[in-house]
């Protein structure tokens, strides 16, 4: 299932969640209602009860599809939201480093033995479509295309054969930074945690629709141009060896984003002279094969 987090544009903003169909985004709530359900449909209530909700969801989709009633009714088409970022106010953003091969070598880096791992806070989340503005203090904009987890159960001291247990679904990140202000501690929290720096979107796809995460194209373009051409195959931890790796360290909650890392290409590996940095109306494009495409400008 594919699920959007948004609000109408013609309506107070009362946050809805939609479910993509070759139609449109069916209303959850205008679904709920028309069979006459008592339950309140959220991205939240859907993350946190998963094997419950998801199966009401199909179910309803199902009838509604099945049904003569005019499909019009419960569909909201992209041109009428806003959207919101798939998961709103998670307990905790954590970003690995230095994650893909080519990219270590691009920066000059030596492959970890662990996890490189630093955070973002919620101050950093935006959506797909949503315009990312330059602070004062922004000087060297960098972008990385990221395959992200969303979390579906709290997770500790888990084994990594068991991780799919306790994943919800898949959504695409862009893992703004500024390097110069990344640069000025040892720590990086100043250049990865300005405001908006980690948008995600537009859709969360459900870990069922996803079965492969070995495989991935992981791709950015920079004004239609391809900046970033990688795979998750070439991840040097992948998916379950970083989550269990976590689990064993951090308890993890349902709605954590975990961004896994970003593939070659990014502004900082390229020599000095061609470094030009991200700049007002730049448009940013970030795709995940099977997942989607995150859009962003730069204002």
């Amino acid at each position: 299932m594919k699920l959007v987090q948004y609000y109408k544009k013609t309506s107070t903003r009362t946050i809805q969640l939609g479910i993509e169909s070759p139609h449109g985004l069916i209303n959850a709530a205008k679904l709920s209602n028309y069979f006459k359900k008592e339950t309140d449909y959220t991205m939240e209530s859907v993350i946190n009860n998963s094997s419950e909700q998801l199966a009401q969801l199909k179910d309803l989709v199902e009838q509604l599809m099945s049904s003569k009633i005019e499909l019009e009714n419960f569909i909201d088409y992209n041109h009428q939201i806003t959207f919101l970022p798939v998961v709103q106010n998670p307990e905790k953003i954590i970003c690995v480093g230095m994650n893909y091969l080519d990219h270590v070598k691009e920066m000059d880096g030596e492959v970890p033995l662990n996890p490189i791992l630093y955070n973002k806070f919620n101050n950093t989340l935006a959506a797909h479509q949503h315009d990312i503005p330059l602070p004062p203090v922004a000087r060297q904009v960098d972008y990385s295309a990221e395959l992200v987890v969303v979390i579906g159960r709290e997770m500790k001291n888990v084994q990594k054969e068991n991780v799919f247990d306790y994943i919800f679904g898949y959504t695409v990140g862009n893992n703004f930074s500024d390097r110069k202000l990344q640069r000025k501690s040892s720590q990086w929290m100043l250049g990865q945690t300005l405001d908006y720096f980690a948008p995600v979107g537009p859709r969360i796809v459900t870990k069922d629709e996803v079965p492969h995460l070995d495989n991935l194209n992981v791709t950015l373009k920079v004004n239609n141009q391809v900046v970033q051409n990688g795979n998750t195959k070439d991840m040097i931890f992948d998916v379950p060896t970083i989550l269990s790796y976590l689990s064993k360290h951090i308890t993890l909650k349902p709605g954590d984003l975990i961004f896994t890392g970003t593939p070659k290409g990014v502004i900082l590996g390229r020599p000095d002279n061609e470094q030009n940095w991200l700049s007002q109306n730049d448009l940013i494009e970030v795709t995940v094969s099977n997942i989607g495409t995150l859009i962003n400008q730069i204002k």
